[in-house]
């Protein structure tokens, strides 16, 4: 059995980066892009004279930068993309904090690439104003408690929560 040479670790290392920098397209294009990297670094390990680690960095270094790859290809920058990771917390509890957070969380969720319109459409839509929604609808629905209010306020509690569940799943995912 061949052991993997420190070569092969930084180029698995660098591609592994170029998957994770790309992860906001979709399959088929993250693929296509990643092989045709790993065919440049083929290309050139095979012209290198020396292969050691030094070669084997400095060729990675010419195929270029796996953010500045994403980027080209139309990957919003990092940064953008941490500001997707409040999104589904902003809806849920974000109308607690005066309703600016929850206003925030749709902002972001729109002008975000990882969720679908259907995926927004629902995010904004699912109880507005989120848990803080349910605060001012409980107050209403317990004034007469029946079991249609009292089943009626335990739907409009999970609605927001399983849209934040399923926000961060499709987060998570992209």
């Amino acid at each position: 059995m061949r052991t993997r040479s420190n070569a092969d670790k930084l180029i698995d290392r660098y591609l592994s980066h170029l998957d994770h920098a790309l992860g906001d397209l979709p399959a088929s294009r993250r693929e296509q892009i990643s092989e045709e990297i790993a065919s440049h670094i083929t290309e050139g390990r095979s012209s290198l004279d020396d292969e050691n680690e030094s070669s084997i960095l400095a060729l990675l270094d010419r195929v270029g930068d796996p953010g500045a790859i994403a980027q080209e290809a139309g990957v919003a920058p990092l940064s953008e993309r941490s500001a997707d990771a409040w999104v589904p917390w902003l809806l849920l509890f974000g109308g607690f904090a005066f309703g600016v957070g929850w206003f925030i969380g749709v902002g972001l969720l729109w002008s975000s690439r990882v969720w679908s319109v259907r995926d927004k459409l629902l995010g904004t839509f699912v109880l507005p104003g989120g848990l803080f929604g349910l605060v001012l609808l409980s107050g209403w629905l317990l004034a007469a408690p029946s079991a249609l209010g009292i089943m009626v306020l335990l739907i409009v509690l999970g609605a927001p929560i399983v849209m934040a569940i399923h926000l961060e799943q499709v987060r998570r995912k992209s």
